[in-house]
């Protein structure tokens, strides 16, 4: 990027546009990983830190500026807790500890702050995480939109097969554990000015219980949960990253009616629209049945669908076969058309 660019709400959303932010900021580090790890260049869920025979430290960093903080299916707590655990689970590993730190805007009720911290801690308590450290920061008024957190999480694999967006491979099946695009459609179906009449609530949950069994039996190459940018973004990160096509079924795809009616209503696309309790995986041709009956018979992974395969053709691109037999591309937006989703 040019030093005179202005910086716009895009270059922070998870598209296209956010990748040529983030190559530039990348270009001005130069110690990126330890030990032949995975570190900031693969711009993967998080890092990988080998430290001894099959054990290797996973850590992932995270900020979260959802407006509003309280919403419909969870809160400003509940998402970063949620969020940053998801991170170390898609690379497969067990989230063990989290840092928090802490931005309030000065004038911030403490009922609000204890709530969302309450509600953080609930969430790493469920899993087994423990909150190790953090920072807490007062800010005038003004310089914060009521109260941001950062968090850090930190987490173990036990094996050397690290999950990572660059594994996939050809004849790969791609698995969609769920409905996408429930959290952004939620938030802006009752943002001020729109406050569309719908049942809809945010997804946002950990996926530990049910992903990470799954990820110990060696069976899945990639796993993506799809935040900013949705499953659009989170699968043409597949494909690029690997050097490898996928090709998706549209009619596998399972879509939330109420979703499906607000994007239609507002003009969104909703595969570009983000989720925060789903994940994408790509998983061996001959034990993607064997995964999907697992991921159906829990209860955050009932409906999941195969929606495509890795395939040597389109290399680098997702392309969707339409119910009426056409070809489209999915491209990665520019941006998350929805902000402030997390």
């Amino acid at each position: 990027m040019k030093s005179d660019t202005v910086i716009e709400l895009n270059h922070g959303a998870g598209g296209s546009l956010m990748d040529t932010f983030l190559q530039s900021l990348l270009d001005i580090y130069k110690i990126k990983s330890v030990d032949n790890g995975i570190g900031v260049d693969e711009l993967d869920d998080g890092a990988s830190i080998p430290i001894s025979g099959e054990k290797t430290i996973i850590v992932s960093s995270d900020s979260h500026t959802v407006d509003p903080i309280f919403f419909s299916g969870g809160d400003l707590g509940v998402l970063a807790a949620a969020g940053t655990i998801n991170d170390i689970v898609m690379m497969g590993g067990n989230p063990i500890a989290i840092t928090c730190a802490l931005l309030i805007e000065e004038g911030t009720v403490f009922s609000t702050v204890e709530k969302i911290l309450t509600s953080f801690a609930q969430i790493c308590e469920e899993n087994d995480v423990a909150i190790i450290a953090g920072d807490t920061k007062v800010l005038p008024k003004g310089q914060v939109d009521c109260m941001y957190m950062s968090t850090t999480g930190i987490g173990f694999r036990k094996s050397p097969n690290i999950i990572g967006d660059n594994q996939i491979e050809l004849g790969d099946k791609i698995i969609l554990t769920g409905f996408p695009g429930l959290h952004g459609s939620s938030l802006i179906a009752r943002r001020e000015g729109i406050n569309l009449q719908t049942e809809l609530e945010s997804d946002v949950v950990p996926l530990v219980k049910m992903l990470l069994p799954l990820a110990k039996t060696g069976h899945i190459h990639a796993m993506k949960d799809p935040t900013r940018g949705g499953i659009s973004s989170a699968l043409n990160e597949f494909a690029s990253k690997s050097n490898i096509g996928l090709l998706l079924e549209e009619e596998s795809i399972p879509m939330h009616p109420e979703v499906n009616g607000v994007c239609e209503l507002l003009g969104l696309d909703p595969y570009s629209i983000s989720s925060e309790g789903k994940a994408v995986i790509a998983v061996r041709a001959d034990k993607a049945e064997e995964i999907l009956n697992e991921l159906r018979a829990h209860p955050l992974g009932k409906n999941a669908q195969i929606i495509g395969v890795a395939t040597d053709k389109y290399q680098g691109k997702v392309v969707v076969r339409t119910t009426v037999g056409g070809h489209r591309l999915m491209r990665k937006p520019l941006g998350e058309p929805i902000p402030r989703v997390c």
